[in-house]
């Protein structure tokens, strides 16, 4: 199977193609396009919701450091106008530290955007040297963070704004597990079953840091920026909620078509495992999901066991020092997500790989708008989610967000 080069989706062009006799479109918020970025985060940046100027809340001297989550979208721009605002303030350093999520051409894109005016860092979650102990959770755990982010005066993190995180109670400044250690990601993904999990507050980090600034980004059904707005966590969970889409029609449906539209970042096994548990909401019980991807990265790592519901995919037997970190595997969340799912549901994807990439991880394939017609044929009802993994949670940890 070949797709364009260019691997951005629109998923409008297909929208003709779903047969059902009724098709629901659901919407994560009610807002629409932003019409420029840049100008939309200098706005929001300089009038922050129960918060000061960014540049009031920064003095000469200060370090900064810029948390970028790189599926954010117009990430590249939005963080350009971040830069600009910086410039004279005299900040001592800037540092841009990105999710290790982020894809080659989104590094590309940050880098050339920063240029000399930052020094730009990806996270490594197992590399000792990249982190810094911030102190022990709820639980008595051990929290590790990036340390540009924890030896920072002043600490600005770019998110994406996903109304999931506000149901699962997710840490909104997207700290953690974002920047954090292997062994603290390890333990959400495989907690012990009596522990206390929803006692933590998940903006712990963020107060031990004295973080209190967020600038938070809302994607439109196309994948594109919809709304930038800056504050605190709560002036920003209170701002999504109310700004939240409520779809008319709350009933599930057997069918439901979630498509990752937006650039190439969008295009990752991480967003197809957000996009399927998004959908699986609104899915009836044993009912179809279709995902509707240019993923082109054939499944490695655990991914390759989803099939394989005996597979213990969450644990490490590596023998460490004292104060090393266990390797990570960045297929392991989505490998968890998608392993549940495939049990409980018929998934079908339509990527840029071969059928046979994937249909022995127990999901099969749908190749073209003409099949997808003949599917959604057999189904009276469809519901379409449109830019699917901004609909739900930033991690589906299996034993919260999908038990």
């Amino acid at each position: 199977m070949s797709l364009p080069d260019n691997l951005n989706l629109n998923f409008a062009s297909h929208l003709s193609d779903i047969a059902s006799a009724e098709c629901l479109n659901h919407h994560p918020v009610a807002s629409s396009l932003c019409p420029d970025p840049v100008e939309g985060t200098l706005a929001a940046l300089r009038d922050p919701i129960d918060y000061p100027a960014m540049t009031d809340a920064i003095v000469p001297g200060d370090t900064v450091a810029i948390a970028v989550d790189p599926n954010t979208p117009h990430v590249s721009s939005i963080l350009s106008a971040v830069l600009q605002l910086l410039q004279p303030t005299e900040a001592a350093g800037v540092s841009v530290v990105i999710g290790d999520e982020a894809s080659a051409s989104t590094i590309q894109a940050i880098e050339t955007v920063v240029g000399d005016a930052a020094e730009v860092k990806i996270h490594h979650p197992s590399d000792r040297e990249s982190l810094r102990f911030l102190g022990p959770d709820a639980l008595a755990n051990p929290m590790y963070l990036n340390r540009f982010l924890v030896d920072a005066d002043f600490v600005l993190p770019i998110t994406s704004g996903r109304c999931g995180d506000l149901d699962r109670q997710h840490d909104l400044y997207g700290f953690f597990p974002d920047f954090s250690d292997a062994a603290s990601r390890l333990r959400l993904l495989a907690p012990p079953k009596d522990a206390l999990t929803d006692t933590a507050d998940p903006n712990e980090p963020a107060l031990i840091l004295g973080a209190q600034l967020i600038l938070c980004v809302t994607s439109s059904e196309t994948g594109d920026a919809a709304e930038i707005v800056a504050g605190t966590a709560s002036a920003i969970r209170k701002h999504l909620q109310e700004t939240r889409h409520v779809p008319g029609s709350q009933s599930p449906t057997s069918l439901v078509v979630a498509s990752l539209d937006g650039c190439q970042q969008q295009q990752t096994w991480h967003n197809a495992a957000r996009a399927a548990a998004a959908a699986a909401r609104r899915a009836e019980s044993g009912g179809t999901i279709v995902l509707w991807t240019n993923i082109s990265d054939a499944p490695s790592g655990s991914l390759l066991q989803i099939g394989d519901e005996s597979a213990e995919l969450a644990t490490s037997s590596e023998t460490l020092a004292e104060d090393e970190f266990p390797s990570w595997d960045p297929t392991l969340i989505p490998a968890e997500t998608l392993r549940k799912l495939v049990q409980d549901y018929r998934i079908l994807l339509r990527s840029a790989l071969e059928p046979e990439a994937t249909e022995s991880l127990g999901i099969g394939a749908i190749q073209s708008g003409e099949e997808l017609t003949q599917l959604t044929r057999s189904f009276a009802a469809c519901s379409v989610l449109r830019a699917a993994s901004f609909c739900g949670a930033t991690h589906n940890w299996p034993e919260t967000s999908l038990s």
